[in-house]
C-alpha cells in the first residue's frame, strides 16, 4: 500500500498539468507604454497554467537590454489541484525618441507554440532629464521584499554632517562614604 500511494498521486499531479496545458496563456506586459528619453522599463512575458520550453525571446530593436533575461518560476499545490507559472523579464532602455513596437516572443507547451501579441511603446523627449523607476506590482506590506533586498532602516535621528554617535559609558553608581 505504502509504494501505490506515491505512484497514485505522481500520476494524478502528470493528469492535472496535461490538462492545465490546455489552458495555457502566454502573455506580455509592460510597466509602462510611454517612457522619457534617458530611461528604462520593465517587460515581462509571462506563461501560465503550463511548463514552456524553448523560449525566444522577440528581438528589441530600437532598444538597449539593460537587464535579462530574468528567469522566475512558480509551483503549487493547494487541495490537489496544481498551478504553475514561468517569467522572462527584461529591462530595456531606448535609444532614440519615437514609436516602437516589442515585438512577439513565443514558447513551446507541448505540441503547441504560443505567441505573445505586439506592444507599442512610445519614447518621448525628456529635456529636463527627469529620472523614472519601472513601476513594481503592489503586493501587502512586509511580503514585498525577499531578505536580500530589504532597504536599510532609516536613522531620523542622525544628521548627514553630524558625527557618529559614541556608546554610552555606563555610570557607576554612586557611593555614600562616612567618616568614622
Amino acid at each position: 500500500m505504502k509504494k501505490v500511494l506515491p505512484s497514485i498521486f505522481a500520476i494524478a499531479l502528470s493528469l492535472g498539468l496535461l490538462s492545465a496545458q490546455n489552458d495555457a496563456t502566454f502573455r506580455v506586459e509592460v510597466s509602462s507604454d510611454s517612457i522619457l528619453m534617458g530611461n528604462y522599463f520593465k517587460v515581462t512575458f509571462s506563461l501560465e497554467s503550463a511548463g514552456g520550453e524553448n523560449f525566444q525571446p522577440p528581438i528589441f530593436s530600437g532598444f538597449d537590454v539593460v537587464s535579462g533575461p530574468n528567469y522566475s518560476s512558480s509551483f503549487s499545490m493547494v487541495n490537489g489541484k496544481a498551478s504553475q507559472s514561468v517569467s522572462y523579464t527584461y529591462y530595456l532602455r531606448p535609444r532614440d525618441v519615437g514609436n516602437y513596437y516589442i515585438e512577439p516572443a513565443s514558447i513551446a507547451v507541448g505540441e503547441k507554440v504560443l505567441e505573445t501579441i505586439p506592444v507599442a511603446v512610445t519614447v518621448v523627449p525628456n529635456p529636463d532629464g527627469v529620472i523614472q523607476e519601472p513601476e513594481e506590482r503592489k503586493t501587502l506590506p512586509g511580503f514585498d521584499w525577499d531578505f536580500w533586498d530589504r532597504p536599510s532602516i532609516p536613522q531620523p535621528f542622525l544628521q548627514p554632517d553630524a558625527p557618529a554617535p559614541q556608546p554610552q559609558q555606563q555610570k557607576k553608581p554612586k557611593r555614600k562614604t562616612y567618616k568614622i
